[in-house]
């Protein structure tokens, strides 16, 4: 009797759930080795991690059903630095080991190998339907000074690229997003946003010219935080990209085209870590991508400063 009138006095103070309704499913669920589905209720889609061109595509609307990514998708590990020095040439066909953890997050490993001299583990997990989490641990057999993970996410042609730069001229201003549109000047096809002086020296090592597919980046802007967001005014979709300010020291991209259908890709890359990691000492980071409807940059904005909160040393 004292359970039922419990159960009915938290009906009343909580109401009680629709007939029918059920909770989004934020789970991965086991789709083949090393692939892994999602369907969160407003997204579905595949964790690739098998070994070749590895991400989170497709990445499916499912309002519109459309596929919202170019492969590899959103959060592929890609190009690995120290010092004017790269290892191998995308951490993104790296092999793998993978497994579902107890909450449907998905951790995933990188062996060390004699090309790669360290080890990399991360979580892949949705932490809300519309909220992707990723948490990294880089543990380098060897030093490495000025380590960098440069982690490339890529999108379709409607979305174009803003990031979160402080005042040019007018401090009073304040920080605000600013279109990544080709100034005059500029050359190249990408553009480099680095919090600093420290970080600009980083980009500027040597570490781009290493073939294959060397960047001379274009020098944008000092970054305010390390937030980004590509938006399709169209869809009314915006996918919005953050990392803790001392995780990441740069946010790079393509140069929006003049016009949706010009070539190129659509991608966001975030410059992780930044610092010297010592030989077999564990270095952590992390980033989140928030994707929806009806995200205007203020709510951009404060999506950001929930998320680094916690994270603020």
């Amino acid at each position: 009797m004292l359970t039922r009138i419990v159960a009915i006095t938290a009906i009343l103070a909580f109401g009680a759930a629709p007939i029918g309704a059920e909770e989004p499913d934020l789970g991965f669920k086991p789709a083949g080795p090393g692939l892994y589905g999602f369907d969160t209720g407003l997204f579905k889609g595949t964790l690739k991690l098998d070994g070749k061109y590895q991400g989170l595509y497709p990445l499916i609307d499912a309002k519109t059903g459309a596929d919202l990514t170019h492969p590899p998708g959103v959060f592929s590990f890609y190009r690995v630095f120290t010092t004017n020095t790269r290892y191998g040439n995308a951490a993104r066909d790296w092999p793998t080991v993978t497994r579902l953890l107890a909450d449907g997050a998905v951790a995933v490993d990188w062996p060390a190998a004699e090309e790669h001299p360290l080890e990399l583990h991360a979580v892949y997990r949705w932490s809300a339907a519309d909220t992707l989490d990723l948490e990294i641990t880089a543990v380098p057999q060897r030093d490495m000074p000025d380590f960098e993970l440069f982690m490339s996410s890529y999108f379709t042609k409607s979305f174009r690229a803003s990031v979160y730069l402080g005042p040019e001229e007018d401090p009073g201003k304040g920080p605000r997003f600013v279109p990544a549109d080709r100034s005059a000047d500029s050359t190249g096809g990408y553009v480099m946003f680095p919090r600093d002086e420290q970080s600009l020296a980083m980009v500027l090592d040597g570490r781009w010219k290493i073939p294959p597919s060397p960047v001379d980046w274009a020098e944008g802007r000092r970054l305010f935080s390390p937030l980004a967001m590509r938006r399709d005014v169209g869809a009314d979709i915006t996918a919005v990209m953050m990392a803790p300010p001392q995780d990441c020291f740069a946010v790079s991209c393509p140069w929006n085209p003049a016009t949706a259908d010009a070539g190129g890709y659509r991608s966001l890359y975030l410059s992780l870590f930044g610092r010297d990691l010592e030989a077999n000492r564990d270095a952590r980071a992390c980033c989140r991508l928030v994707i929806g409807r009806a995200i205007t940059d203020q709510r951009a904005v404060e999506l950001y400063e929930a998320y680094v909160s916690p994270h603020k040393q």
